[in-house]
């Protein structure tokens, strides 16, 4: 971890800040008149890539756990004084670099909290004589998603599902929808689930109900090392039902570095109708059985990108081609329905 000194820092003070202690290193600091009555102050700044944390000098308040080893601290000359309090440091999370993707999620995260919550949906039910009529479906202006770019792409309710959320699907063109691969039927191009009922809201909450023609399922055990199961609808989407951007998942991790030790938002939903953006205090549970597929998504300002499913693959040149190939199938041009990506490549890779 590459040392930095303050001067070389713009904090962002108007930024609240989350704790992310890296941990106490195996050091004893000696008191002297600056620190007495002080449980911590910053001695120092640190980086590791795009997280910047300060160097924390704290004092130690618990007695050792064996008094026939006590931590004795060291003064300045070297001498023990058992007389004085220890003191070690802590490396806690303060900011990211500016200009980095870190900083670009981190940021407009923060500013997206103020009032908000995690639940997707006001209300989300089957109707009485579902399927044959669509859900009922209404969006929650508080939660999170609510506004971005991508979010009319993810459905409420499609008629495969083996409990209400569950297995969803997500849309990534005007004519394909992602789910998983596991579990859906053997691999290849199949009519398995042609005429089967995929339903999406708008933003001002109709039920946009569309039909799929035809399928691939791809699963690891297959041969190809992927996960999911494209569908192309019998029409395509309409313009109010907005399809996520992709980003490769290789292409994230060389400029959107994942600290266990500073902030990470990535929103990802779950069968029960909430989004979690993987940060402390908003963290839900995930990786519930049923919620493989879920897509995973970068928080970039005011839009969502899939970047990959829940245990599930994400985007890809293999996807593409068993997009167009469904295309193909049904006799459309593929070249107007094609992933669209997200260029990353101006932030700086860690």
């Amino acid at each position: 971890m590459e040392k930095i000194r303050s001067g070389q820092l713009k904090k962002f003070s108007t930024i609240p800040k989350l704790i992310f202690g890296i941990g106490l290193a195996a050091t004893t600091w000696p008191a002297d008149s600056r620190a007495e009555g002080a449980t911590s102050n910053v001695v120092g700044w640190s980086t590791n890539g795009s997280a910047v944390y300060a160097r924390l000098r704290v004092q130690v308040t618990n007695a050792p756990p064996n008094p026939q080893f006590p931590v004795t601290p060291k003064s300045d000359n070297g001498g023990a004084t058992p007389d004085q309090p220890s003191y070690v440091t802590n490396m806690v999370f303060d900011h990211f670099l500016p200009g980095s993707l870190n900083n670009l999620v981190w940021t407009n995260f923060i500013a997206r909290t103020n009032g908000r919550d995690t639940t997707i949906w006001s209300v989300r039910s089957h109707s009485l004589n579902w399927p044959a009529t669509p859900p009922v479906a209404v969006w929650n202006t508080n939660c999170l998603i609510w506004g971005m770019k991508g979010a009319t792409a993810l459905s409420p309710c499609w008629e495969v599902e083996s409990g209400i959320g569950q297995v969803p699907v997500t849309a990534l063109t005007r004519r394909h929808g992602y789910t998983r691969g596991h579990g859906m039927g053997p691999d290849g191009f199949n009519t398995n689930f042609a005429g089967k009922r995929v339903w999406f809201v708008t933003t001002n909450n109709t039920v946009v109900q569309e039909t799929v023609a035809r399928d691939v399922v791809r699963t690891r055990g297959g041969g190809g090392n992927r996960d999911y199961t494209i569908l192309l609808f019998s029409h395509d989407l309409p313009s109010s039902i907005e399809p996520l951007r992709a980003v490769a998942a290789t292409d994230l991790s060389a400029k959107y570095r994942l600290w266990s030790t500073a902030p990470q938002p990535l929103f990802k939903t779950e069968q029960a109708g909430h989004v979690s953006p993987e940060v402390p205090g908003w963290m839900l549970n995930t990786w519930k059985a049923g919620d493989s597929g879920s897509p995973d998504m970068l928080p970039l300002p005011n839009e969502l990108v899939f970047y990959m499913g829940r245990s599930t693959s994400g985007p890809s040149p293999e996807m593409q081609a068993d997009m167009d190939q469904l295309c193909e199938l049904e006799g459309l041009d593929s070249k107007r329905y094609q992933l669209q990506w997200v260029d990353l490549s101006g932030y700086p890779t860690y």
